[in-house]
């Protein structure tokens, strides 16, 4: 068999979120490859043929056109069909971001490992392809890679889910539109207005249907999240408070570090330090 690989150097890398390695698997009858207790999150597209996988004892089938997902400490295996082999994008991921953003997706769990991927070859070729770009520093490429991560994600989300019916949603799909377009948005407070925009719904429905939802306003929940990226930039990155809150939408650093002390209890400062202690 013949794959082309890219590997990195990570020996020393504490990013939320960094590859071990991609590349492109052309598979033979003999591929096969097993993990235990998984350090990695294991993201693939198969272009071609058809596999077979078992985690933690459940097996699936994963054939051209579709995406599979194997979350880190998990007990697995997956190998090719001897008659008809893989031929398949993969993606070997690391640090904690890639299993925050599946928890929040909900995809990855059991039932939910072998996934629709119409249309998503593209994605795929094209975060591989910017991957490759030696050009690049790759810690930069690393960054550009979790946005690309995101964005396959919330597509896959869409794909499967599986309570859409004639091309009309329910209100828990319009919410879950609204969380995952806030999502794509960090550097924002998106309006009420705008949300109302995107389900062709009032205002005031919005705010009622998503404090119904998730027990706060459009605007307060955009504001816990950035607290929550703040808070995992702060542990997980050595990134500066300027450069987190300009992350963040927030130019005024001195605004940015007040909100979050009001929030959180401690300046990011202070935050920091007690948990890297």
């Amino acid at each position: 068999m013949r794959e082309d690989i890219i590997h990195f150097y990570t020996a020393q890398t504490k990013a939320p979120f960094y590859l071990e390695m991609a590349g492109v698997s052309y598979c033979d009858e003999t591929y096969e490859l097993s993990r235990k207790d998984s350090k990695e999150t294991v993201l693939e597209y198969v272009v071609k043929g058809k596999g077979y996988i078992s985690i933690d004892g459940k097996n699936y089938t994963a054939s051209a056109g579709q995406v599979y997902i194997l979350r880190q400490k998990t007990n697995h295996k997956y190998w090719t069909d001897a008659k008809d082999p893989w031929v398949k994008i993969f993606f070997n991921i690391r640090g904690s971001l890639s299993e925050r953003i599946l928890d929040e997706y909900k995809l990855g769990t059991r039932g939910s490992v072998v996934l629709r991927g119409d249309g998503l070859e593209r994605d795929f070729r094209n975060m591989l392809d910017r991957l490759s770009d030696s050009s690049i520093n790759q810690s930069e490429r690393f960054e550009q890679a979790a946005v690309d991560y995101l964005e396959i994600i919330i597509k896959l989300s869409k794909l499967n889910r599986g309570n859409v019916k004639s091309g009309l949603m329910g209100d828990e799909d319009e919410m879950n539109q609204l969380v995952e377009y806030i999502a794509m948005n960090p550097k924002r407070i998106v309006s009420n207005q705008e949300l109302a925009n995107m389900i062709y719904r009032s205002k005031d429905f919005v705010i009622k249907r998503f404090h119904s939802s998730f027990g706060v306003t459009p605007y307060e929940y955009q504001i816990q999240q950035k607290m929550i990226l703040a808070s995992n930039l702060l542990q997980e990155s050595d990134l500066s408070v300027k450069e987190i809150a300009a992350s963040l939408g927030y130019e005024d650093q001195h605004y940015f570090s007040n909100l979050f002390k009001k929030r959180c209890g401690v300046s990011p400062i202070q935050y920091r330090k007690q948990r890297r202690s």
